[in-house]
């Protein structure tokens, strides 16, 4: 098992321990140059001399130097490898072809998460500076050696699925290590080649990564290829495929509507306002968001701030008839292992993966039961889409993927230069949609136009509404005149109240303008970093209050933004928010 530092192999292996550990699957425990009892995992501690000494005995399978420390397996580990146990153990990549080549039956698990990710877990160990946590987190990995089975797993969620995923890839690994080449390989060559796949053929290729018979590095070449060259034929023969790979949920509903972002905008929680108007209106809506990866906030975050959002397919179901609709979050409705394997190879390597994403997207809607699905992709050179040709662009294949799966998809390109709202953390923006939802004199303007032009389109689904006017015109009545605040009071009452709704962080520090000037462009990367430095999404009343928006003027010692903290926290304390005055860009006045 490897994995960058932070990326939890000790909380999975116990976890495993604990769901496999038996006469059948061994945990081996790890001889480190560090005193027995210390920090971190269970491990047999010795001093330097003496793993010196047991290492010239011959005592160790394999040894190896990380972090200023000897780590080593003890050599009886392949008595027990003869005997038919399978064995566990927490390695390094730089032993990896050693061990391949010393075990007749090797496979890597190799655990990933997101850069974020794994520096906020490093850090919360409280080893290590903010700079330290920076440099481990950049460190690049040795590449795997060439022909070694290797089973993928991201942990970058909770721990229980964390452990379910790897527990799953242990049995995975056992039958990798036996496996012949998979009968999808002339397939993936295929791929290699350069030539177009069909929907059996990727169907085949992807039961295959699923089941661990593919190396890292053939997935690698196969990931890379297919962004490279992948028609928008390929795109929806590879939507329909994925479709195979979970149940469809029925709705006796002749519309059942969805709504998908490409994200990257920070504070446009529109989805917790257009999925109240459209309940209003009568529309099922069973809408399920994610959580934050690198923002300061997902829409399940914020909701969560209110009401459960971890629901079951039955739960789900009993909110839309009791409510119309429900705001719940998708890694306990419509996790993908597909995602798991393709995530934790496209992601380190940085792969435009757009279009994979789009057979992704689609076949999850489809597999929910939707159809219809707007979908709304943000351009801006902070976003994933820099330009709007790439927005309009990544529509079209929307529209076409979605004909191809059977589904009604309408996607609009939207200005994404410039954050949306004011509060950018789960609280703050949920107190910005309460505001539109009450039409709060201070409820911010563009929040609401936004969020009532996609309800409007998706109002106008219903055939018997004549044009996305007129349906925006409803959707405007069903807000100005309560209904939607009262659907998005049943909507919360039943997925279940939060008995303490999450508040905006009573801990703030303002940030004034140190010349009079207009703004002229706020950095939603920086402004969300700062968010999270400040603790979002984790603690759910940190962020940042944005106290004025682009073209406005201020005069020197004017607030520009307020930082929220759920604690008291020095500024610039492990981040930057010492330096957190410079993401909004300031023309000065003459």
């Amino acid at each position: 098992m490897v994995g960058p530092s932070g990326a939890g192999k000790d909380s999975l292996i116990e976890g495993a321990r604990a769901t496999l550990g038996n006469d059948e699957y061994i945990f081996a425990r790890r001889i480190i140059t560090r005193p027995s009892g210390s920090p971190g995992e269970d491990h047999e501690g010795v001093a330097e001399a003496e793993f010196a000494e047991r290492e010239r005995n011959g005592e160790f399978l394999v040894t190896w130097n990380a972090h200023g420390l000897r780590y080593g397996l003890p050599h009886w580990l392949v008595g027990l490898l003869e005997t038919g146990k399978h064995v566990v153990a927490n390695g390094s990549r730089g032993v990896i072809a050693m061990l391949a080549g010393r075990l007749p039956r090797f496979v890597v698990v190799n655990v990933t998460a997101p850069h974020e990710v794994l520096a906020q877990r490093i850090a919360a160990r409280g080893r290590e500076s903010g700079e330290d946590v920076l440099r481990r987190v950049a460190r690049e990995a040795p590449p795997m050696p060439d022909g070694v089975p290797c089973v993928t797993v991201s942990n970058d969620s909770t721990l229980d699925l964390g452990v379910a995923r790897f527990t799953d890839a242990l049995r995975n690994g056992v039958r990798a290590s036996t496996a012949p080449q998979p009968a999808s390989h002339g397939h993936l060559k295929a791929k290699l080649d350069g030539r177009a796949l069909d929907e059996a053929a990727y169907e085949a290729i992807l039961r295959d990564a699923i089941a661990g018979r593919y190396t890292e590095q053939e997935l690698t070449a196969f990931l890379t290829a297919a962004t490279r060259a992948l028609d928008d034929g390929e795109v929806a023969a590879l939507a329909r495929a994925r479709t195979r790979f979970a149940p469809k949920l029925e709705w006796d509903e002749p519309i059942v509507v969805d709504k998908h972002s490409m994200g990257g905008v920070p504070g446009s929680r529109i989805t917790l306002i257009v999925v109240p108007i459209v309940a209003a209106y009568g529309l099922a809506m069973p809408k399920t968001s994610s959580r934050a990866i690198t923002s300061a906030a997902g829409t399940a975050d914020a909701m969560e701030t209110i009401a459960r959002v971890d629901l079951t397919h039955d739960e789900v179901r009993r909110c839309v008839a009791q409510a119309r609709a429900c705001i719940a979050w998708n890694g306990r409705l419509n996790h993908s292992v597909i995602d798991d394997v393709m995530n934790a190879i496209t992601r380190p390597l940085g792969l435009d993966s757009r279009r994979w994403a789009v057979a992704s997207i689609l076949s999850k809607k489809a597999t929910a039961g939707a159809t219809h699905v707007i979908v709304d992709l943000p351009y801006g050179p902070q976003t994933k889409l820099p330009t709007r040709a790439d927005a309009e662009t990544l529509a079209s294949l929307f529209e076409h993927v979605g004909k191809g799966l059977g589904l009604h998809v309408r996607a609009f390109a939207t200005d994404g230069t410039r954050p949306i709202g004011r509060g950018i953390g789960p609280a703050l923006e949920v107190r910005d949609v309460r505001q539109v939802l009450e039409s709060h004199p201070d409820a911010p303007a563009d929040l609401r136009e936004k969020a009532l032009r996609f309800a409007g389109e998706i109002i106008a689904f219903d055939p018997r509404v004549d044009s996305a006017a007129q349906g925006m015109r409803i959707a405007t009545a069903l807000l100005d005149e309560g209904d939607a605040k009262a659907a998005f009071d049943r909507i919360v009452a039943a997925q279940g109240v939060r008995p303490a709704p999450a508040m905006p962080g009573s801990h703030t520090h303002l940030i004034l303008a140190d010349a009079p000037g207009r703004i002229a462009a706020i950095d939603g990367w920086q402004i969300s970093g700062i968010a999270r430095t400040a603790g979002a999404p984790r603690r759910a009343g940190a962020g940042i209050d944005l106290l004025c928006t682009v073209g406005e003027r201020v005069a020197a010692g004017e607030p520009l933004y307020r930082i929220h903290a759920a604690g008291r926290r020095r500024p610039g304390r492990g981040g930057r928010v010492g330096a957190a005055g410079r993401p909004m860009r300031q023309r000065r006045a003459r």
